[in-house]
């Protein structure tokens, strides 16, 4: 009840009635200097809620023909309708024994419900006042505790919503460019060992538990001496980031080998800003042997799917 209270009055009304003074007349206090205080500590401990004062509390009444201190129970209730309040904070001062009480109590007006009850204490009028705000957390306890379970679950919820499942595939295709590092052995020992690259590829990996993918990608050099690398390979999904690792055949006359590592980071709408490094080595098989090694630092765009 009072989760829908809340859920459908963000910012409820408080009304706080006049405390009714049964304080023998020689020991008697400022009886609206401490419903001036409740106020003030209903609106520190629920800073969403809306007060009414003293002042619009006695226009709203006495235009309904009412008396602040000649209501209890139901006309508490009857009252925090008339005046506009989702809940109602009533009570009385009295002396018991030696002390001082205030004893105050919430009602729901939309119920008719009683919340829950609250006493401030004190020998003295200024002990009475010290215990003001303390009684007030208390009367005002279960409100605190179902915003607070309120405030969890929503963020839970949103959690949830910004978590996005992970698809069961991963299939994406890249341009990128950059730079070759290339070593050559036999007759090719004085080709060019380094120039600016480009490169072709494409991915597909398939979920396996959680976050992590297995799959395949292939690789084409534009520029590079190995033309292909087709490796198998494992991705790792951390929320906009993409990591995957491969190794596998790097084509080069009788073929060769190499490995490949790639970020991609998610810029929405499918497209990812791509980082990727690569090394590969490949021999021929005739003589006289020549070898090839390329490694390659390149960045670009990638396209999910």
């Amino acid at each position: 009840m009072i989760l829908a209270l809340l859920l459908a009055a963000a910012a409820p009304i408080v009304g706080v009635l006049e405390f009714r003074d049964k304080v023998p007349p020689e020991q008697r206090i400022d009886v609206a200097y401490l419903s001036d205080q409740v106020r003030a500590a209903v609106k520190e401990v629920l800073p969403q809620s809306r007060v009414i004062t003293r002042e619009n509390m006695l226009v709203l009444l006495q235009a309904s023909g009412r008396n602040l201190e000649e209501c209890e129970g139901e006309c508490e209730v009857d009252t925090g309708r008339r005046i506009g309040a989702d809940l109602v904070v009533s009570g009385e001062v009295l002396r018991f024994g030696t002390q001082y009480k205030l004893n105050m109590k919430l009602h729901d007006t939309g119920q008719g419900e009683l919340l829950s009850g609250g006493v401030a204490s004190g020998a003295t009028a200024d002990e009475l006042d010290r215990d003001l705000r303390p009684a007030v957390r208390r009367l005002l306890a279960p409100l605190l505790q179902d915003r607070l379970s309120d405030q969890r679950q929503e963020a839970r919820e949103t959690t949830v919503q910004r978590i996005r499942p992970l698809p069961s595939t991963a299939a994406a295709v890249w341009i990128v460019a950059g730079y070759d590092w290339t070593s050559h052995t036999g007759t090719l020992a004085n080709a060019p060992g380094s120039a600016f690259g480009w490169d072709l590829g494409g991915h597909l990996f398939f979920r396996v538990a959680g976050p992590l993918y297995l799959g395949a990608l292939l690789d084409y050099s534009l520029s590079g001496p190995n033309e292909l690398l087709a490796a198998g390979g494992v991705r790792l999904a951390v929320e906009n980031l993409g990591i995957s690792a491969g190794g596998g055949y790097a084509n080069l006359a009788s073929g060769g080998w190499g490995v490949l590592g790639a970020v991609d980071f998610g810029l929405g709408s499918g497209f990812s800003l791509r980082g990727q490094a690569s090394w590969r080595r490949a021999s021929t098989e005739t003589l006289p042997r020549q070898e090839i090694t390329v490694a390659s630092v390149m960045g670009g765009l990638s396209v999910q799917f």
